[in-house]
């Protein structure tokens, strides 16, 4: 195993010691939290769980209807990815149907109108196409007889004009779709798709094909023209939101193949992960909500406004988006959370390694909060707001950490890390060598820890993390180098 491939083994290694953190469920906006809260004390359900399922459907019902103006005067969209982990029997299907269900119900009433469309499209082509070359005829009947015809032309131009479009499925969600079939999905201007399902293995399946795709969905929607068939679409200002509730061997095996490329171009880095944690005890209301259904009702109508909102738009051809903006204490908040955020990615600090993640946190939190705001119906995010997003978010980046970070799993990586810079450096001063085959590592004058692998690999992984080394893939019957030029300070 490679120093890269190390934080797939991580929870093999007998250091590895799970973050366990409580979820901040008191920074959602009252309208999510006793939504959440009602629904997890009925289902007896992990209530992180829950917290996630239901921001993920807020996202949904708000992407398409506004964008974010950050500080600096940029517009960023409202696209969220989320991923839940949780075995089987811990009840992820209870939460995506309780809070998706708008969206579901909503998706089965396009789906009808979707198939009478598609049934009658022929009829109706073949009715146009047979007035239009009526039309033609008699314009060609008029010229040969010298008599004017303007007025025909005019009921061409206008039947041309209002030629039947083919039908197109236009569904809120997604889940089991290829590459080709998700970029159809989204072809044209700014639609509005949610990838989700509660079966995530279905989104894992094919998830490979479109990785860049959802990359740029997230960060500014624009789409590169793709290849379908024999022609080529595009995707301008488009909306997604994903949501992958999974079980932790099916995404750990998707890791170890794709999941690999899915970490390196920052895809994960885009995602708010959590998992479902296992529940000791009974559930109870911290404010009494165990005998009613009101809060969940007040949170299922809110997405419904919002679908009927969107929908408006979309057929009386508005394409103005809300523009939610910060006031001037959220964004000083959020400023200095930035700041936290890119010190603790630095050398020596605590997230170093999950840096990736970090540089994201700022725009995770102003998006989440963006998201809180014009749920409730607000346009500005108030420092409330944005105090509950970046509690969240801090909440996720150890989610994250957990995934992915070898030094908060295996802390003792970073001091093995340092032992094998100090090997390194005296390597070169020795042989002048500025790489190395990792097997010679086991037995080339490292210490007796490193000889291990459940030390080594930990360390490569952390080195390679802070880019103060490159183990470039092989060659066919070659070794495994590990080059150390940059540690020295050299330029490649």
């Amino acid at each position: 195993m490679m120093g890269r491939d190390a934080f797939q083994k991580r929870k093999s290694l007998e250091d590895f010691k799970p973050i366990v953190a409580e979820y901040p469920h008191m920074a959602q906006p009252r309208l999510i939290r006793e939504a959440v809260e009602c629904a997890c004390v009925r289902h007896q359900l992990s209530p992180r769980m829950y917290a996630t399922v239901a921001q993920a459907a807020a996202t949904l019902s708000v992407q398409g209807l506004a964008v974010l103006k950050l500080p600096d005067g940029s517009i960023v969209p409202l696209s969220m990815y989320f991923a839940v982990q949780g075995k089987t029997g811990s009840g992820k299907t209870p939460p995506f149907m309780e809070f998706f269900e708008p969206f579901i119900e909503h998706d089965r009433v396009l789906e009808a109108a979707f198939l009478k469309a598609e049934e009658e499209y022929p009829s109706k082509h073949r009715a146009w196409k047979l007035m239009t070359a009526d039309l033609i005829r008699m314009i060609g009947k008029k010229r040969r007889d010298a008599e004017p015809y303007d007025h025909i032309q005019a009921d061409l131009n206008k039947l041309n004009a209002d030629e039947p479009k083919v039908p197109r499925r236009r569904n809120w969600l997604i889940s089991d779709t290829t590459g080709p079939s998700f970029i159809k999905r989204l072809k044209g201007f700014r639609q509005s798709v949610g990838l989700a399902t509660d079966e995530g293995s279905k989104i894992l399946k094919y998830l490979h094909q479109y990785l860049d795709d959802l990359c740029q969905g997230w960060s500014h929607g624009q789409i590169d023209s793709h290849r379908v068939g024999s022609g080529t679409t595009a995707a301008i200002d488009a909306r997604i939101m994903a949501l992958i509730l999974v079980q932790p061997k099916i995404f750990d095996a998707f890791c170890a193949g794709q999941g690999k490329r899915a970490l390196d171009i920052g895809l994960w880095a885009r995602f708010l992960f959590n998992s479902a944690e296992a529940q000791v005890g009974q559930l109870t209301s911290s404010e009494h909500l165990e005998a009613t259904t009101a809060p969940i009702d007040a949170f299922k109508a809110r997405i419904i406004e919002l679908i009927a909102l969107l929908e408006y738009r979309i057929k009386a051809g508005i394409t103005e988006l809300d523009v939610i903006e910060l006031d001037s204490d959220a964004q000083a908040l959020w400023i200095a959370f930035a700041d936290e955020m890119r010190t603790r990615s630095k050398s020596g600090g605590d997230l170093v390694d999950v840096s990736e993640f970090a540089a994201k946190a700022a725009m995770h939190a102003a998006r989440l909060a963006a998201i809180f705001a014009y749920f409730c119906g607000e346009l500005k995010v108030t420092l409330e707001m944005m105090q509950g997003a970046i509690s969240i978010i801090q909440f996720h980046a150890d989610a994250y950490s957990d995934q992915f970070s070898m030094t908060k799993v295996v802390p003792e990586a970073v001091h093995h890390a340092e032992q094998l810079k100090d090997h390194f450096r005296r390597l070169y001063v020795k042989t002048k060598a500025t790489s190395v085959q990792l097997d010679r590592l086991h037995h080339s004058g490292t210490s007796a820890e490193l000889k291990l692998d459940k030390n080594l690999l930990p360390a490569l992984f952390l080195l390679e993390k802070e880019q103060l080394i490159r183990m470039p893939p092989p060659r066919q019957g070659q070794k495994q180098l590990v080059c150390f030029r940059r540690l020295l300070g050299f330029v490649i």
